[in-house]
C-alpha cells in the first residue's frame, strides 16, 4: 500500500523474526546478536518498478541498535552482508516486495520481553 505523506516508519516484529529464521546456523554470531537485540523499522514503498511478474514495491528497513553494538556491526562486513541477505529474503517472502536498503543505525532499542513459564 502506498505510504501517506509524512508517515513514520513502523516497527515490524514479524519481519525481525523472519529475518532471524533466514540467518541460519552458519551466520556470523554478531548478525544474530544484532537481530535479537535490535528493533527493525520499515519505511514502506520508497521505490517501485514494473517487473516481469507485475509491480514490485521496495522498502527501506532500519535496524536500530544500542550504539556499541551498532558500531561493532557496521565495522564487520560479514555481519552486514548476512543481515542484508536475511532481511532481503524476509521482505521478499511476500510476492511483489523487495528490500531497497538496510540501514544499521544507533538508536533506542526497546528491551525485549520473552515468555517464561506462561508470563510475559
Amino acid at each position: 500500500m502506498p505510504r501517506e505523506a509524512g508517515e513514520e516508519p513502523r516497527e515490524d516484529e514479524g519481519l525481525r523474526r523472519l529475518a532471524l529464521d533466514e540467518l541460519g546456523p552458519l551466520a556470523p554470531p554478531l548478525a544474530r546478536e544484532a537481530l535479537e537485540a535490535g528493533v527493525l523499522e520499515v519505511e514502506r514503498d520508497v521505490l517501485a518498478w514494473e517487473g516481469s511478474h507485475g509491480r514490485v514495491r521496495a522498502h527501506r528497513v532500519v535496524l536500530r541498535l544500542v550504539p556499541e553494538l551498532c558500531a561493532r556491526v557496521n565495522e564487520t562486513p560479514s555481519a552486514l552482508d548476512a543481515l542484508t541477505a536475511a532481511v532481503a529474503t524476509a521482505v521478499a517472502a511476500v510476492a511483489g516486495n523487495a528490500l531497497a536498503e538496510l540501514r544499521v543505525v544507533p538508536g533506542a532499542a526497546a528491551p525485549r520481553t520473552t515468555a517464561y513459564r506462561g508470563r510475559l
